[in-house]
């Protein structure tokens, strides 16, 4: 029960101050003049009557201020209970009997009450139980704070706003999958939005209609997809300015009754293309203010943006799903081209040899030559077919290099006699410094002969009348440096960045007089680079090429 406390008598002035100054006051006239501030403050006074507040004794002047008299609730033509906004009646209620029940000593509660002209405004109450000759009474003071909650109102919905901007801007910086971008947007709007479902279409221009793609709510209450006749003003897919969110009520007929919804609806739109929309079920009673719609449309053009992102994102990747589809036929053509073209070329060579070693009967000078042609041109093929492969391999991860400690200048030597059969005939001398020492490093022989062959054949090639190539190794702190220089016509410059990449050729053209596929610098970088050395050129056309190689030294 409550904790009931009386009121001061007419024999119980002890509060008054200076007490003598007052000992010989009637109660009556201090009771007026506190009437006097009571009706002159911004509080309206109410004291009932009854634990349920249904017998009001005093009201104070300031009731007016609600359309209503004192004599309104005095006389009966007007409850306290009246006052109270219908949607309110039963909480404040519930309130009032939870704080007769625990026996407190005042009662704090803040709800909406309706003015004799129809509008609604907020108040606190703050009320107290009290004994009257033997009565119990609750004074109550009522204040209008109808001002400060539509400032907490406004402040709540602009965090509700910053909130929906940021969780927007988030998801769409985030989130690279159309699916679950949208699943994650229409549940961070359910939480911060009074919404009872939700769905988000995006449009397929193709088949011209609408698609949810994401749907929160019962089941059943969004369609599937809209066509364009359904709703043509939103399929609008031309560039121009795109309308803002607007909020539209629907009247329908459901299980024998016609019912009414409330729908808030806004476009998303990238570089003023329409990408889809959002479309949220609210409350009837439910209002939406202009500056919540304005942000409505920054995250329409968020998540439109984001949407699109998005959808190019999946093109790239099914692009990229498809050329990698397409390398891997390539590769796995060039892998069986190059065996199927090593058994014919393995015939060609084999005979070539045992021509050119007189086995099958001695030659001319003519045939020698003739034959040391095919040999030439059979030694280009099968290293063009073991770049191929290598290649392949390589992409594939496949290729097993076969690591041992190696001499590079028997690597260059080697090199250099296999070049014999390419330069024979030009009048081109391969000269080589190597001081009569080891240079050990790690690495896999075939491939670094086939390095030192490329830079060296490339020299040959590019080298017209008397051409000269000198070769030189020398030990540095941690690495073997080799310079393969020529006097040949030389790079220009702007293209020497450009000469280690696959298939670049420095002459491109249909008419070029130099062979070559443009694989071989690319292959030497590719080799030396697994040594964990450098290579790189310097030139200057007219003049001739310097190819600087560093291998790590053991």
């Amino acid at each position: 029960m409550v904790t009931e406390k009386p009121i001061p008598g007419s024999s119980n002035l002890k509060y008054l101050k200076p007490r003598e100054k007052y000992k010989d006051t009637n109660i009556s006239t201090v009771a007026t003049s506190f009437e006097e501030i009571i009706d002159k403050s911004p509080m309206i006074v109410f004291f009932w009557d009854g634990d349920q507040r249904t017998e009001t004794n005093y009201v104070s002047e300031r009731v007016t201020v609600f359309g209503y008299s004192p004599e309104d609730f005095l006389d009966g033509r007007m409850t306290y209970k009246e006052l109270i906004h219908p949607e309110d009646r039963s909480f404040v209620q519930n309130e009032f009997e939870r704080f007769r029940n625990n026996s407190s000593n005042q009662f704090t509660c803040e709800y909406r009450i309706v003015d004799s002209s129809g509008s609604i405004k907020w108040i606190s109450e703050i009320t107290f139980p009290c004994r009257c000759d033997d009565n119990l009474e609750y004074h109550g003071i009522l204040l209008d704070v109808t001002d400060r909650k539509i400032s907490e109102r406004a402040i709540l919905e602009k965090e509700r706003d910053i909130s929906i901007l940021y969780s927007a801007s988030a998801l769409a910086s985030e989130s690279l999958d159309v699916d679950d971008l949208l699943d994650e947007m229409l549940m961070e709007m359910g939480d911060l939005l009074d919404i009872t479902a939700g769905g988000v279409y995006i449009i397929n221009p193709e088949e011209k209609e609408a698609v949810l793609r994401a749907y929160i709510g019962p089941a059943g209450e969004y369609p599937e997809s809209i066509h364009y006749c359904a709703i043509e003003n939103m399929f609008d897919n031309s560039a121009g300015p795109a309308s803002g969110p607007f909020v539209a009520e629907d009247t329908f007929h459901y299980q024998g009754q016609m019912q009414r919804k409330k729908y808030l609806l806004f476009r998303l739109y990238s570089r003023e293309k329409v990408m889809g929309f959002i479309q949220l079920s609210i409350p009837l009673n439910h209002e939406v203010s202009e500056k919540s719609l304005q942000v409505l449309e920054h995250v329409g053009k968020h998540i439109g943006i984001a949407i699109e992102n998005a959808q190019l994102f999946e093109m790239t990747q099914r692009a990229y799903e498809d050329l990698k589809h397409l390398d891997k036929l390539k590769s796995e053509f060039l892998a069986n081209l190059t065996h199927e073209l090593k058994t014919p070329l393995i015939s060609i060579k084999g005979f070539s040899d045992l021509l050119d070693k007189g086995r099958l009967g001695e030659l001319n000078e003519d045939q020698k030559k003739a034959n040391l042609a095919v040999v030439r041109n059979a030694d280009r093929l099968k290293r063009l077919i073991d770049s191929l492969l290598y290649m392949s391999m390589e992409k594939e991860g496949k290729y097993q290099y076969q690591f041992e400690e190696l001499d590079v200048g028997e690597i260059i030597t080697d090199a250099m006699d296999k070049m014999k059969v390419h330069t024979e005939g030009k009048d081109v001398d391969i000269g080589i410094d190597i001081q009569n020492k080891s240079y050990l490093t790690c690495g896999d022989r075939d491939r670094l002969t086939n390095v030192f062959l490329n830079i060296l054949d490339n020299a040959s090639k590019f080298t017209k009348g008397s051409g000269r190539i000198k070769i030189t190794l020398k030990e540095e702190e941690e690495y073997i440096r080799i310079k393969i220089k020529d006097n040949g016509i030389g790079i220009p410059k702007e293209k020497i960045p450009r000469i280690f990449d696959m298939f670049y050729q420095i002459d491109g053209s249909t008419t070029r007089i130099y062979n070559g596929v443009g694989m071989g610098l690319y292959i030497c970088k590719k080799v030396i680079d697994i040594h964990n050395g450098s290579i790189w050129a310097r030139s200057m056309e007219g003049l001739g090429t310097t190819v600087h190689v560093k291998l790590p030294k053991i």
